[in-house]
Order: C-alpha cells, then sequence, then structure tokens
C-alpha cells in the first residue's frame, strides 16, 4: 500500500512538474465565455477615430512635436509625467499594447484620464487598470472613459498606480499607445 502510494505521490509531482515547466494544461469547452481580461482588445489600426500618442520626449514630461515615438518609456506611478494633451470632449478609448516593468514584475498599470481646465484644477476622469498587455508584446489593454466636465476640452493620462499601488520604485514600459476619440466603431 506504502509502495503505491508513493508511486502515484511521483506520479502527481511529475505531472505538476512537466505542467509548470510547459506553462500548464488549459482544458476549454464551448462553454468556456470568460475572457482571459476585462481589458483584453485586439488591436485594429484601422479602427475610425484612432490616432497614435507620441510619448514624452525627455524626463521633463516635454513632448516632441510632431514626431510621435509610439511609446512609453520609463513612467513610474505618480509621478508629474503626463501624456500630450489631445482635443476630446465626450469619449476616450486608451490602448496600451506590449507592457513591461522594470524594478518589478508587471502585472497592471493604472491609466488615469484627466480633463485639462484652463486656470482652474484638472478634473480626474477616473482610473482603469490595464493587465492583458502585460502578456507579451503583441497584447493589447483598452480603457474606455464616457464622462464630460465643462470647462475644458483636452485630454490627458498619467500613469496612476503600478501593480495596485501608487508607491514603488518599478516603471512601466508600453511599446505602442493609442487614444481613440470615436465612440461609433
Amino acid at each position: 500500500m506504502r509502495k503505491h502510494r508513493n508511486q502515484v505521490r511521483a506520479g502527481l509531482i511529475a505531472a505538476v512538474t512537466a505542467a509548470a515547466l510547459t506553462g500548464g494544461v488549459a482544458v476549454a469547452s464551448a462553454d468556456d465565455t470568460v475572457p482571459v481580461s476585462e481589458d483584453a482588445h485586439t488591436f485594429n489600426q484601422n479602427e475610425e477615430g484612432l490616432f497614435e500618442l507620441q510619448a514624452p520626449a525627455d524626463d521633463s514630461g516635454g513632448v516632441q512635436p510632431m514626431n510621435w515615438t509610439s511609446s512609453l518609456t520609463g513612467w513610474a506611478s505618480g509621478t508629474t509625467k503626463e501624456s500630450r494633451h489631445w482635443a476630446d470632449n465626450d469619449y476616450t478609448e486608451i490602448q496600451f499594447t506590449g507592457c513591461s516593468m522594470v524594478g518589478a514584475t508587471g502585472q497592471s498599470v493604472g491609466v488615469k484620464l484627466w480633463q485639462a481646465i484652463p486656470f482652474a484644477q484638472d478634473k480626474d476622469m477616473g482610473t482603469k487598470t490595464f493587465t492583458n498587455c502585460f502578456r507579451g508584446s503583441g497584447y493589447t489593454s483598452k480603457g474606455e472613459w464616457n464622462v464630460h466636465y465643462n470647462g475644458g476640452d483636452n485630454r490627458y493620462f498619467t500613469i496612476a498606480h503600478l501593480n495596485g499601488s501608487a508607491y514603488g520604485r518599478a516603471v512601466v514600459n508600453v511599446k505602442k499607445v493609442y487614444v481613440d476619440t470615436t465612440a461609433a466603431d
């Protein structure tokens, strides 16, 4: 009996080890409708209203005029870095493709949308948490905001948190950043 238990245990350990080394075994059925991630999205570069958002050119938060880099490099949460401003008044969709972190294992990035209000405090329009873009360089996350505040018509985003924390030493890199201002896609 004891020999049989040891053989079963050895077989289970071998199966778990093989699954861990090969990335696991997934079984799916036609009834599986739960998405991998709430923010999972397939990028379509021909989507109406979509434009590539440039990243700041230097550490001061400035941007290169008309020279879009299509990436973010070394953005930390809670810093003064903000994206380029764009004209928008009702609907905004932000997409990140190919996210990675330096200083931590990348799991999520909080993208906070702001409405710029001239001569007043900018309005926080909410934060979306992106996770799908950390699955690999070709994976895209998206967040949609459908809100408006009076007094301004330009928007921008900042990084609110990395892996759920507004504090830490990690920074995020994003291979491609896109903004869509057209809800009718």
